[in-house]
């Protein structure tokens, strides 16, 4: 069965595809380019009136962009784990709406380095962007909610979610929001590292 909040990996992959930004996409669509950090972030979803324009735009049925015809992947990768390497980066901007721990390293480096693991509905629903040394990442919400974060089915995985980062530049930008009601720890590390823990207070 399709979930709503699956449209934000959709069109993020359709984009992706077609190597157009966020804003590229936006001017084709004549709407700012918030709208489309707000549908791939899933907080947000287009206008009834526009999915025929998009669809058209993306040369897809329809009913792709509401995943009738597009296979769905249950895990992402099957260890619960992704890796990847940039150019070093200048600017990192995270956007988090699930429970989990973000620790980044300053430090010069010839690469930068990041690595995420978690439960499979975390690793479905996170994603990242990187514009010419600004990483874009996107921790969404599994539930769909853009006001309230809800437990979900985590399967068998019982550790923390965690993102680690090594920026590759000393004197890179970070930027983090909570955009859920999610409790929210930071703290600056003796090695040049920050952490924030996002977690949600059960009563």
């Amino acid at each position: 069965m399709y979930h709503l909040n699956k449209f934000c990996n959709i069109i993020f992959e359709l984009r992706k595809e077609r190597g157009w930004t966020q804003s590229m996409l936006a001017e084709k669509l004549g709407i700012a380019p918030q709208s489309i950090s707000k549908w791939e972030c899933g907080i947000g979803y287009p206008d009834v009136t526009l999915f025929p324009l998009i669809a058209e735009l993306f040369s897809v049925e329809i009913g792709v962009l509401f995943g009738q015809v597009k296979e769905e992947r249950v895990n992402m990768n099957p260890n619960n784990e992704k890796q990847c390497v940039f150019e070093p980066l200048h600017r990192i901007e995270f956007f988090v709406g699930n429970e989990c721990d973000i620790m980044v390293t300053k430090k010069e480096d010839k690469k930068a380095f990041l690595d995420v693991k978690g439960d499979s509905s975390f690793m479905e629903f996170f994603g990242f962007e990187n514009d010419d040394g600004v990483l874009r990442v996107n921790v969404k919400n599994p539930t769909g909610s853009d006001t309230k974060w809800i437990p979900y089915n985590r399967g068998n995985y019982n550790k923390r979610n965690i993102i680690t980062l090594h920026t590759g530049k000393e004197n890179c930008h970070l930027c983090v929001t909570n955009y859920l009601d999610l409790h929210v720890y930071a703290s600056e590390m003796s090695d040049n590292t920050d952490r924030w823990i996002f977690i949600k207070e059960h009563l």
